[in-house]
């Protein structure tokens, strides 16, 4: 019986060899690398994982009834351990080892919460690199940094301790059942490792969070509904970092969030908002 691929998922299978194999020549994996793979799915990406020669790959998947394809190729190959579980909710610490590099075809609708819980999984440790095939305008909007219009928390976020590019585009041709809209393959590097833990302070997340509550909006307003600080505080508190009461928080700098996450009576308030 021909397997029947789960839409409410996002299952689409990377189907081009070509693709994986440009992925692995990009990632330059080495003997000493430990992979994690999300979404190994019937293993195509696996195996030229594999291939590469790495020191382990561990795969999460939340499909069971992929054990047909994954199964053999594990038994065949122990470095392959493979983990049946919801990769959003997966627990890595359970993992032997610490993945130093992630390699994902990553579902649309999971993309953001996954990325936190990988950041907030691995902040401070040995996993330095990612390479995610997700949705083309979802990977522009992850690299995009702080400072436009594409501006989020986890843009913020990334570029505080990594480097964020889009490498390439992929056409929908490329994956079967063929998505809706075209992927791009996103590749994010650690930079800085003293705001590498940045994803596990619950005030900076609660900072952007409340920020970006209504991103047309200006800061004083968002301020004053998630943390309620009151309006002349704001005017006061952005003075003192030459920003002015008509700032939005897509206009804001990476040296803006981080000198605003310093600040004493902006984390107070925010603090007692817990």
């Amino acid at each position: 019986m021909a397997f029947r691929h789960n839409t409410e998922i996002g299952q689409n299978f990377l189907t081009d060899k070509s693709v994986a194999q440009w992925m692995i020549g990009r990632a330059r994996l080495s003997p000493a690398d430990r992979v994690l793979e999300i979404g190994p799915g019937t293993g195509i990406l696996t195996k030229y994982i594999l291939d590469a020669g790495c020191a382990r790959v561990d795969a999460v998947e939340i499909d069971v009834r992929l054990k047909e394809y994954m199964e053999p190729l594990a038994a065949s190959d122990d470095r392959l351990r493979l983990h049946w579980d919801d990769a959003v909710k997966f627990d890595y610490s359970r993992l032997d080892e610490t993945p130093t590099r992630v390699m994902a075809n990553l579902p649309y609708h999971i993309t953001t919460p996954l990325l936190w819980h990988l950041l907030e999984s691995f902040a401070g440790g040995d996993m330095r690199y990612m390479m995610l095939m997700i949705q083309d305008e979802a990977a522009s909007r992850i690299v995009s940094g702080a400072g436009n219009r594409e501006s989020s928390p986890m843009s913020v976020t990334i570029a505080a301790a990594w480097q964020a590019a889009v490498l390439r585009k992929v056409p929908r041709t490329a994956f079967y059942p063929s998505p809706k809209v075209d992927s791009a393959i996103a590749e994010i590097t650690l930079r800085c490792d003293s705001y590498a833990p940045l994803p596990r302070d619950t005030t900076w997340r609660r900072l952007l969070s409340g920020s970006f509550a209504m991103r047309r909006k200006t800061l004083v307003n968002n301020w004053a509904g998630a943390f309620g600080v009151k309006k002349d505080e704001c005017a006061g508190i952005l003075a003192a970092h030459s920003l002015d009461t008509r700032s939005r928080p897509e206009g804001l700098t990476l040296p803006d969030w981080l000198s605003l996450r310093e600040d004493p009576t902006l984390t107070s308030y925010i603090e007692r908002r817990r």
